[in-house]
């Protein structure tokens, strides 16, 4: 252990790890607990304590992320005593000028079985710092990385320290070097590897002091508002509030306080009407009255802001012994909490690239396909969620929307990491890619239709409360997806299962829409239709020449998903009144 590089016990390591931050910290855990040979060195611009509450966005996990955290760093216990278990995402979707109660709202009336976490990145990397040291792992804080000098073959690359004001500086040799800078990018921006342009989303955020509970907007006369979610839980979700173009979240932190942000698509809310503390406020009481009504007089205790956030990297790994983790490589758009679950996967797959090199196998091919596969989850994820910003004043399209990205996550991307089956690209990854592919242009297919359907909805469906796990597809599909220690061939039958669900469900969304845009169409889809459900769309001119009605696949009974579906919508009041006038 070493705080001070007068003390330090070495001027060489296997691997240095520069920037202390989550990923950083982590990957340092990550690598002690699998390679206990190797000596690590972690250095960091910051000296502890660092501020709790009042310090980074990140605060919230998914089930992937919080699996990642919990079971593959063997961090459970610490979580469960330290942090907020969190009850899933919650959107209020539309309709911003309206009580909270009057709000569709999407969510959990309770903790879900496979858990993830509310969390305090302060308090989680002052207590990351104090682990790591007690695993034998070197910790220079208060220090600058002045530079890497990468090297060529076997030679070590360089990495130059400086602290006190440049005032002093000193030189370490490192077998790997792993960038975890965060946004400064070290090595991204000396190798000339960044890529712009991905996404045109901006976002602002800032911590308030003590507990600050949405249900407390509601009043308790709202008695079966309040009974959905019973004691108050609500406070426990990451608690979005949408509308076109726009989020505005409420995450509770394990220290006691509340994070508050704002996200907007700049072409619809620019960057400049909230990016300062006053303006984020004047903007919060226009376009959120009833939020704002919540946070007025607080007494802010930080705040930070990110012009168009999102981008992503032309490498991230290579066979010269270099790595970029965390947000020193990519960074997604943070609508469904991704950047947990992409530190785990490139943590991972650098812990792994470790191994395969002390062991002289790793090859060009492998580094080759960890860069495609991270690279182009963090891009996919990004163009998925940022087709969906015009959606978010609209509900019932964007709830559809929300239960297929719910849907393809819990099928397609947690196995990824509750199996390791990214780890083995071409054996395992591409036996299970050779059934999903086909996946990927159904999700474009809905796109498309996501978008019709927002655009011509004359906002006749509604809904008050979808609990998204009582839904029964989605429920067992969860339940058989988020397990870990299956076999292959267990896993080749989930996704042949998975393959089934999403063009069924792909089939009852499209029904949905007919019957909330042009119900006078639904007389082309008697009982028992089965569709090609990779040429739905909301133009009727079209079905034919489109192929709508050749199927590729056998005809299953579609009764049972598309009442699931259906049964979750109401038509709006003022609609009936009109049908029986």
């Amino acid at each position: 252990m070493s705080t001070n590089w007068n003390d330090m016990r070495r001027n060489a390591y296997d691997v240095v790890i520069c920037g202390g931050g989550l990923a950083g910290q982590t990957l340092a855990r990550q690598l002690r607990q699998a390679l206990p040979q190797h000596s690590i060195l972690l250095v960091d611009r910051l000296n502890r304590p660092l501020p709790e509450s009042a310090f980074k966005v990140g605060e919230s996990s998914v089930e992937l992320g919080a699996h990642y955290l919990s079971e593959k760093l063997n961090l459970t216990d610490y979580f469960l005593n330290r942090h907020f278990r969190k009850m899933g995402l919650r959107y209020f979707l539309g309709n911003a000028a309206a009580p909270v109660q009057a709000r569709p709202e999407y969510g959990l009336p309770d903790f879900p079985l496979v858990h993830s976490f509310q969390i305090d990145r302060g308090m989680l990397e002052n207590d990351l710092r104090a682990m790591n040291e007690a695993d034998g792992i070197d910790l220079l804080e208060g220090t600058t990385i002045k530079d890497v000098v990468l090297a060529s073959g076997h030679q070590p690359h360089r990495v130059e320290l400086a602290r006190g004001g440049q005032s002093q500086t000193s030189t370490i040799e490192a077998k790997w070097v792993v960038d975890a800078t965060g946004r400064r990018r070290l090595l991204q921006r000396k190798l000339g590897l960044e890529r712009k342009g991905l996404g045109s989303c901006s976002a602002a955020w800032f911590r308030l002091p003590g507990r600050i509970d949405l249900s407390d907007l509601v009043p308790a006369s709202e008695v079966d508002w309040h009974a959905r979610v019973p004691d108050k839980n609500r406070y426990y979700s990451t608690n979005h509030f949408m509308d076109c173009g726009y989020w505005v979240w409420l995450i509770p932190l394990g220290s006691g306080n509340t994070s508050v942000g704002i996200v907007t698509l700049d072409d619809i809310h620019p960057f400049s009407s909230y990016s300062t503390y006053p303006l984020a406020m004047q903007w919060i009481r226009k376009h959120e009255p009833v939020v704002f009504s919540l946070l007025e007089g607080q007494p802010v205790m930080d705040f930070k802001c990110m012009h168009r956030y999102s981008y992503s990297s032309k490498q991230v790994f290579s066979t010269g012994r270099w790595a970029c983790v965390g947000e020193a490589g990519v960074f997604a758009d943070p609508l469904y909490s991704p950047g947990n679950d992409l530190i785990g996967f490139g943590n991972t797959m650098v812990t792994e690239m470790i191994r395969l090199d002390a062991e002289e196998k790793l090859t060009d091919e492998l580094v080759g396909a960890y860069n495609q596969f991270l690279i182009g989850l963090n891009d996919s994820v990004t163009e998925n969620i940022q087709l969906g910003y015009p959606l978010f004043g609209h509900p019932v399209a964007m709830s559809a929307k929300l239960l297929w990205d719910n849907t393809a996550a819990w099928s397609f991307l947690c196995p990824q990491m509750f199996n390791s089956i990214f780890l083995d690209p071409f054996g395992k990854h591409a036996q299970i890619r050779s059934i999903t592919a086909p996946f990927f242009s159904l999700t474009r297919r809905m796109h498309g239709l996501f978008a019709e359907w927002a655009a011509l909805s004359p906002g006749t469906l509604t809904f008050d409360f979808m609990d998204y796990l009582s839904i029964d597809y989605l429920h067992k599909l969860r339940t058989r997806n988020l397990q870990s220690g299956k076999e292959l061939p267990e896993l080749l039958d989930d996704q042949r299962q998975n393959m089934t669900i999403v063009e069924e469900l792909a089939q009852a969304i499209f029904l949905l829409a007919v019957e909330d845009v042009m119900p006078e169409q639904l007389n082309r889809f008697p009982e028992g239709t089965w569709l090609n459900a990779w040429r739905v769309s909301l133009n009727p001119e079209r079905w034919e020449a489109d192929g709508l009605f050749k199927p590729k696949s056998p005809a299953r009974d579609l009764s049972r998903i598309r009442n699931d579906i259906r049964s979750l919508f109401r038509q709006k009041a003022e609609a009936l009144l009109t049908a029986y006038a």
